[in-house]
């Protein structure tokens, strides 16, 4: 299930963000997504999380959507389809595998 948590990085500055995105998985790569952007539907090989710096996104994971900013974390379970309509202003996130355990 995916699970959308609404300013979890507010007040942190973009290196302390990707510190805390890192802790979560592997070594967070750093994404920025140009305004209007549109990505189909896909699926990922791994579950991931998002950590988001700036910009805003809306993110249909299965049947729910989810409005992203600056400051939010989604987790996106890697058997879910999902796909994103980037913001006028574009987005900039943190983006990590998550390391699960026993894999």
């Amino acid at each position: 299930m995916a699970i959308h948590e609404p300013g979890v990085y507010a007040g942190m500055d973009e290196a302390a963000i990707n510190e805390q995105v890192s802790r979560q998985g592997h070594t967070a790569r750093k994404v920025e997504e140009p305004p209007g952007a549109v990505y189909d539907n896909h699926k990922n090989a791994h579950d991931l999380v998002l950590a988001f710096v700036r910009g805003s996104a809306e993110i249909r994971i299965g049947e729910e959507t989810f409005h992203v900013a600056g400051g939010d974390r989604l987790n996106i379970p890697g058997d879910q389809p999902h796909s994103a309509r980037v913001g006028a202003d574009g987005v900039t996130y943190y983006m990590t595998q998550v390391v699960n355990e026993g894999s």
